[in-house]
């Protein structure tokens, strides 16, 4: 199996560029027989559909945001595990789960950059666990941002 993250990113290339890159999917699919995966925005969406081969393979899935239960408690649980904090982080308790929801509105990229500058934070400041007092709305801001800058930056490259 084959994941392409970003697959969005191809827009960004020129007509003939986006149609070569269609082409190699194709091949990927039709003469080597690799299932792929595609991620990507709706756009993302919208390009690969613009191949007819391609829209006939290829079925669309939105993944849709995160809400408060089990299953977001058990993904808080293992990034938990796999910060590099001296000390636990209980991320998956009730009202850090509301907090992170609340700063994220449950979209991954954000709950991933969220957790990302929070666990930097703790450690810059010798908490080294995150905590509810680190989760501010200036934090939830600044991951907004960076994540905007970031698409910005690849953009301009």
């Amino acid at each position: 199996m084959l994941v392409i993250d970003e697959i969005h990113a191809m827009l960004q290339g020129t007509f003939r560029e986006q149609r070569i890159f269609l082409s190699a999917l194709r091949f990927l699919a039709n003469d080597l027989r690799i299932p792929l995966v595609c991620l990507g925005t709706n756009e993302a969406k919208q390009a690969l559909m613009t191949d007819q081969q391609l829209a006939d393979r290829f079925e669309a899935f939105d993944l849709p945001a995160w809400t408060d239960d089990a299953a977001f408690a058990q993904l808080l649980k293992s990034f938990g595990a796999l910060l590099p904090l001296q000390k636990r982080s209980e991320l998956w308790e009730p009202k850090m789960r509301k907090r992170i929801l609340s700063l994220t509105d449950g979209v991954m990229g954000r709950v991933c950059r969220l957790l990302e500058n929070a666990a930097t934070l703790a450690i810059t400041t010798g908490t080294e666990c995150i905590r509810m007092e680190i989760l501010t709305d200036q934090l939830g801001a600044e991951t907004l941002v960076s994540i905007s800058d970031r698409r910005t930056r690849r953009a301009a490259s």
